[in-house]
Formats: C-alpha cells, structure tokens, sequence
C-alpha cells in the first residue's frame, strides 16, 4: 500500500512556466485501483480549470469529464483553454494527458457563474428515508481470505459504509439482488480543507464516480466479477460539506446496463440532509477482476 493519500496536494497542478495554459502534476499511489480513480483524475482535470481561470469572484456550477484513455498514477499534463470569459459567467475546457502517450486521457469542461436571482429556490429532490446515518450503519462482514477482489490504494484512502437499509457489500454472505439502487456513506480520511477550512467542492468529483455498487446489485450474484472503467461524468455542483468530519451520502441507481455500458445517477447529501451534489454517469462494463 502507498502512504496516504492527500486530495488537495495530489490534484493541485503548477503552471509551465514556458507554455500559457499549461499545467503539470501528478497523481499519487494512493489513489490506484487499476488506474488513477477517475473521480480524482477528474477532480485534477478540474482543479486546472479553476486555477487557469483564475477569477475568485465564480464558483464552479457544472462540470463534465469524458474518460478517453487510462490515467496511471504518476505525472499528468493539463492543457487549459478559456472559451468565455464573462462579467457573470466562465466557460472552460481542459485536456488532460499522461505525458509519454499520443492523444488526450480526459477531456473536461466546467462553467463558472455567478450566484444572482436566489429567490427562485427549490429543491424537489428529497433526503432518502431508507438509509442509515453514518453512526447507525451496521457492520459489514469481513471480506473472505479467497476475495476475489485485491486491496487497492484508493480504498485506504476512504472510509465507506453501507447506509441502505437491508443492503449488504457484496461479499457479504447474504448479498442478493436488488433493485439497481445503492446508498453509502463516504469520507476521505483526509480531507481536502481549504485555506480558511472550509470543504474543497471540487472534491466532489470522487464521490460523484460510485455507480458500480448499484450496477452490481441490480445483477446479484455470482456476478461480482465485473469492473465499470467510466466512460462520462456530468456533475452539477450546488454546495460544499460543512461538517467536521465530512461524511457524504452517495445515493447511486443504474438506469439501464446492457451491452457493455450502464448508465445512472448519484445524489450527494451531507449528514445536514443538504444536497451537495447531483451526477450523471456513463460506465463502460467489463467481465473480469483488476490486477493491481
């Protein structure tokens, strides 16, 4: 296992001092399943937006990453361009690549606005009343010694529990199929703090990337031997975790798998009942267990 993991340090790029818009990083260890994880390949990708963009006074409302090649852990090259630069409004793109290889590995977009007009405010969207608070979850039974499935990095780097009512891990003995809904409580177990403490939004891309559990109940078993390697992620952000620790709620469905593909969404809420964060996720499946 890797030393751990750090989200701010590890997705923060410096610029080339030679080339405009051009960033360098590099993802640690710590964050490897097979590959880097794409939510934290994601959340480099748009950490170079922000920084490019360079304009304080806009918060990043949505996001898109499409998921071109494998990012291994270690250095990347971000390539930064400003499509609009508004009074109230900002558009980015960004091209992120592995230096060594042809071609990009993600490409990301984010646009940057403005809060205005907050009395037009709703949330439809409801707290799930079927879940487990993160004190309250029960737990989980020890992966077997004949797991299928390795330790990985990133894993180290969480803490994650069950929330679902009724719903078990699968390795879990009593795991059975489902409906193609799961619900977990996250946290990174350091947290990305900002300089005046408050949460990096932009940390959200890691939870956002969670729908294989979902995938993987609406199969039930024997079918745990199945990778989802994200092929899109659309992420609209609406606020930041206030509170110590940051724990995450990811309430995760698959609308549809077939043919090597699935598709759903994850809600984020905090341990307030606030929603954070809506995504949309398009997976690529695969029969298989990853070597790592």
């Amino acid at each position: 296992m890797a030393e751990p993991g750090d989200l701010l340090r590890d997705t923060t790029l410096t610029p080339d001092p030679h080339v405009a818009g051009r960033y360098h990083g590099a993802i640690a260890e710590a964050w490897k399943i097979q590959y880097a994880f794409g939510g934290v390949s994601m959340t480099a990708a748009l950490r170079a937006l922000q920084q490019h963009l360079d304009r304080p006074d806009l918060q990043l409302v949505t996001a898109n990453a499409i998921f071109c090649a494998p990012v291994p852990c270690g250095p990347v090259v971000a390539d930064v361009t400003v499509l609009r630069d508004g009074k109230r409004a900002a558009q980015v793109a960004c091209d992120l690549r592995v230096p060594g290889t042809d071609g990009v590995a993600l490409r990301a977009h984010g646009v940057f606005g403005r809060p205005h007009d907050t009395d037009l405010a709703f949330v439809d969207a409801r707290f799930p009343d079927d879940v487990h608070m993160p004190d309250d979850c029960p737990p989980e039974a020890p992966r077997p010694d004949d797991d299928p499935w390795p330790p990985t990095n990133f894993h180290q780097q969480t803490d994650w529990r069950v929330a679902l009512k009724g719903a078990v891990p699968p390795w879990d003995p009593a795991f059975v199929a489902g409906p193609a809904r799961f619900a977990s409580w996250t946290r990174l177990l350091v947290e990305p703090r900002l300089a005046d403490g408050s949460y990096d939004p932009l940390a959200l891309g890691v939870p956002a990337d969670s729908i294989g559990p979902a995938i993987g109940r609406g199969l039930g078993p024997p079918m745990r031997h199945f990778m989802t390697l994200s092929l899109e992620i659309g992420l609209r952000f609406i606020r930041a975790p206030h509170a110590h620790p940051a724990w995450i709620l990811q309430d995760m469905s698959c609308w549809q798998a077939g043919d090597g593909y699935a598709t759903g969404p994850t809600l984020l809420w905090d341990t307030d009942r606030n929603l954070l964060a809506v995504a949309q996720q398009t997976a690529h499946l695969r029969s298989g267990i990853p070597r790592v």
